[in-house]
């Protein structure tokens, strides 16, 4: 198993290429797309090759750039417990209490 740091380093290599691919399907120069995300082909360049020193915020815009903002939405999800899932789905439904009738 890789450690922590080839790990990071791995998965940002590899945003890095999704971004690079995504950008030339588009037939996109760097320039143009650097120029979109506010930053200069040489800090674009860095992006694409798995750059630690890239802001977050750079890589939602060239997601939502990309139309792929929506994939964002899971990272640092709560991690969901399937046993509460199931429990909850399985339990009966409890009635809304209703307003009783007064007794005259």
């Amino acid at each position: 198993m890789l450690n922590n740091k080839n790990s990071i380093e791995s998965i940002l290599q590899q945003l890095g290429e999704r971004l690079r691919e995504a950008r030339l399907a588009r037939n996109e120069s760097q320039e143009l797309f650097a120029q979109r995300l506010g930053l200069t082909r040489q800090s674009y360049s860095k992006m694409e090759r798995g750059s630690a020193q890239t802001l977050i915020g750079k890589w939602l815009e060239a997601s939502s750039i990309l139309g792929r903002l929506d994939g964002w939405q899971e990272v640092l999800a709560p991690k969901e417990d399937l046993f509460a899932k199931l429990k909850r789905k399985t339990s009966k439904r409890q009635r809304a209490g209703g307003r009783r009738k007064k007794k005259t």
